[in-house]
């Protein structure tokens, strides 16, 4: 009998993941979190509600392992690339890794501040711990918060992400130690043995690099093999035996796990699979136990836990306080706000904390309950604030090109990027082409000179597209470089002698010449005269647009609703290209060449970034 109620339990909380999503999109209320609904409903069904859902092995089993694959997910959403990459960004609007690292530091601090406040109260028995929860940050939440908003490629939405980031590196870390230093009495010995955690760290990375270089994954690399999905989960399991083996919580080891597979830069389609077992099935059981503990009753019950709830919500918002003066040194007010608000998000660490917490006796039940009742209403509450506060004026998000060299060719160019909605800037020195331009759509700064020091002045190497087009060949290179070092992510220049540039197959600069160019439109015309109309002609044009919107990933192309006479010619993913057809299902992230009016173009644009 206990072994039928004990799946009985299982299969309501199974159902449950299952119906949940469905019912979330029948009644239209996408904008609240998956991973939030299933912890009402499991607070409905459990302890505090009907109760029918009940503690048992098997239960408490996958649950566990639940909370250990969402800690290793959350070692995976680490995007080390975008780390590096944020290195080489800086001008007006920031290095988004100096203001991640700015940022958080100011969360920990405010919450540290607040937790002493907690402690005073009486709420809490230890102030660093209280310390941790507070500063917590869900990645899982921002990251499509922010893809959703078309902001993960801007400035802001990378500052955002990688404060983010660096808070559940952090945590994980911080909150090892810390449980290392409060377990025992010999809590410094036991940090000693955290130590060998980290060791073993680095060496199963470079086994794991090493085995990758074999191609031996490759060799065996068939469906019914899965040798990349049996080395992940074998990951996991080694690291969460190693961090119990040396006294230190198994979701340590989870995140460990996850932070070597994305070091590896494992394919996007890969971790769409390793995504979709966790959130398809361990993840949700995981959540909805965790409303099924609930004790609500209770909680309302005691009026000091009752008095905890708002002051640990205040406290969520208020850490976040030092972020909007920091953002706002390089993005609005409203900007600065909304992401101090989006950065309030903490779930899945708070629950993991909380849950750490209660074992060690640091935290009651009544508190725990607390902990995560704030987290969910912080959840619910912060992603509707930013998507009300953010400005949602697209000119603002314009692409900024900035072309240096004033002359025929660059300013018909200027001209046409207007027309088609970029954010244009000439820079150059020669007045002589401006003598007829009394009323231009496009911004010129004279300079001086052209030189790096007048062009790094005035922000020209944080723009988003480079065009170097003097009349000086060996300047274009050099500030091409220049612009390549600092992080510009297209760089065009112009270089009649291409032989003599000397630049490596990875380069960002794009080089074009004279020749070159009228050798390839010349051979265009004739091997392919109605492409180049195509291309060339005001009426109908192609344009590259991004595919952002988590609507439309997983969709057939022929169920899009697309806009006039727009046509997908190309769909480029993860460096390969793919032949759209009726059939074809398209994936967020996908960079998809549109052909068809401006303005349907731009429809469509809206639509899927």
């Amino acid at each position: 009998m206990e072994e039928y109620q004990s799946v009985t339990s299982l299969m309501i909380v199974v159902l449950v993941s299952f119906f949940v999503p469905i019912a979330l999109h029948r009644l239209k209320m996408n904008w609240i979190p998956v991973v939030v609904a299933e912890i009402i409903v499991g607070a409905v069904l459990g302890k505090s509600g009907l109760q029918l859902i009940h503690e048992d092995h098997l239960l408490q089993l996958l649950s566990m392992l639940g909370i250990i694959y969402l800690m290793f997910l959350s070692g995976l959403e680490i995007d080390f690339d975008l780390i590096l990459k944020s290195r080489k960004h800086s001008g007006k609007r920031g290095n988004p890794l100096v203001i991640g690292i700015a940022g958080y530091l100011g969360i920990l601090l405010l919450s540290l501040g607040l937790s002493w406040v907690i402690y005073g109260l009486g709420y809490v028995k230890d102030i660093f711990f209280m310390t941790l929860i507070i500063s917590t940050i869900s990645v899982s939440i921002t990251l499509p918060v922010l893809k959703d908003k078309g902001l993960l490629n801007d400035p802001l939405g990378q500052s955002v992400l990688l404060t983010a980031v660096i808070a559940d590196f952090c945590t994980m870390l911080l909150l090892a130690v810390l449980v290392s230093l409060r377990r025992t009495e010999e809590g410094v010995f036991n940090t000693l043995w955290l130590l060998l955690l980290f060791v073993v760290f680095f060496v199963v990375y470079r086994l794991v690099r090493l085995f990758r270089a074999s191609r031996i994954p490759e060799k065996i690399g068939r469906e019914t093999i899965s040798i990349g999905t049996r080395g992940v989960f074998a990951l996991i399991l080694f690291f969460v035996a190693v961090s119990e083996g040396v006294g230190a919580e198994n979701i340590l080891g989870a995140f460990l796990a996850g932070v070597i597979v994305s070091l590896m830069s494992p394919d996007k389609s890969f971790v769409r699979q390793l995504n979709a077992f966790g959130y398809g099935f361990l993840i949700p059981i995981f959540f909805v136990k965790v409303g099924a503990e609930l004790d609500l009753i209770a909680l309302a019950r005691d009026t000091k836990a009752l008095t905890v709830l708002p002051l640990l919500l205040l406290a969520f918002y208020v850490s976040r306080t030092l972020v909007v003066p920091l953002f706002r040194r390089w993005f609005s007010w409203r900007e600065s706000i909304a992401s101090g608000v989006l950065l309030s998000c903490t779930l899945s660490l708070v629950i993991a904390a909380a849950k750490v917490g209660q074992e060690m006796g640091i935290l009651d039940q009544t508190m725990n309950t607390a902990l995560v009742l704030s987290a969910v209403i912080a959840t619910l509450v912060s992603p509707v604030l930013f998507q009300r506060l953010m400005p949602d004026d697209r000119e603002e998000r314009r692409t900024k090109v900035s072309l240096v060299g004033i002359n025929a060719v660059t300013l018909a160019l200027a001209r046409d990027l207007v027309r088609d909605r970029y954010d244009v800037t000439l820079y150059g020195s020669d007045k002589s082409n401006l003598e007829v331009m009394n009323e231009r759509p496009f911004a010129i700064v004279q300079l001086p000179g052209v030189e790096r020091e007048h062009l790094e002045s005035h922000g020209v190497f944080s723009s988003d597209i480079v065009v170097l087009f003097t009349a000086d060949d060996s300047k274009n290179l050099r500030l091409a470089l220049e612009a390549e070092r600092q992080g510009v992510e297209r760089i065009i220049a112009r270089v009649e002698n291409k032989t003599e540039a000397g630049l490596p197959e990875d380069s960002r600069i794009r080089l074009i010449s004279s020749f070159f160019a009228n050798k390839t439109l010349l051979r265009s015309l004739i091997e392919h005269p109605s492409l180049v109309r195509l291309v060339s002609e005001s009426e109908g044009y192609l344009q590259e647009i991004p595919l952002y919107n988590h609507e439309f990933d997983g969709r057939r192309i022929r169920d899009l609703p697309f806009i006039g006479d727009t046509l997908i010619i190309r769909i480029y993913r993860d460096g390969e290209v793919v032949m759209p057809r009726g059939d074809t299902v398209l994936r967020v992230g996908d960079r998809l060449i549109i052909s068809g009016t401006p303005s349907h173009v731009r429809e469509v644009e809206r639509m899927l970034s």
